[in-house]
């Protein structure tokens, strides 16, 4: 069952802004939480489906990796350069919790940072989670006109997209950056 559904939530369509215009039909992440903001007057939760999640970085969207298997299954990474099923998202901001989930479209599961894993996989955020608990619980903010941060609210890191990473794990999407900077924005 969807958080949708279980909290009687009501999907509600983003206003459109600057850069969907740009881009005919790509509904961004950035825009949905400028319009929250901007049309903030409830709470109730509010969730917004078929957004993209891209890179500032690279440029590339955000990718549910389904044909991985193990403990990848499902792990996002900037690395799409056209949006596809795997690509989309719906975002759900809950007010009264002070948070906001991700779910893929594409397996109808949560984003959840993995604090379990060590080392270059700490943090690692994969779309895994049937219910939301805390490490499926975000914050988001501005970095500028477009430009969006997301923090985990289980470690409080910003997320990174691993840029310096090779092969099938370039682009991995991690909850371990204490600042901000070009790896941590995104639209």
């Amino acid at each position: 069952m969807s958080m949708a559904l279980a909290l009687g939530v009501a999907l509600v369509p983003a206003l459109v802004s600057a850069d969907e215009r740009a881009e005919s039909g790509t509904r961004y992440l950035s825009s949905v939480i400028a319009d929250s903001v901007a049309t903030s007057t409830t709470t109730s939760p509010l969730c917004t489906q078929s957004v993209a999640i891209t890179s500032i970085a690279n440029s590339d969207f955000v990718s549910a990796e389904l044909g991985y298997a193990g403990d990848e299954y499902a792990m996002l990474r900037a690395r799409a350069t056209v949006e596809g099923p795997w690509e989309k998202y719906t975002v759900c901001n809950v007010p009264t919790g002070g948070y906001w989930t991700i779910q893929s479209e594409a397996n109808g599961l949560y984003v959840s940072a993995e604090l379990g894993d060590a080392g270059a996989q700490y943090g690692m955020l994969r779309a895994r989670a049937t219910v939301v608990g805390p490490w499926e619980k975000y914050t988001f903010g501005s970095c500028g006109v477009d430009c969006t941060v997301i923090r985990s609210l289980a470690n409080g890191k910003f997320v990174s997209a691993e840029l310096g990473y090779t092969g099938d794990q370039v682009g991995m999407l991690r909850a371990r950056a204490a600042v901000v900077g070009p790896w941590e924005q995104f639209r």
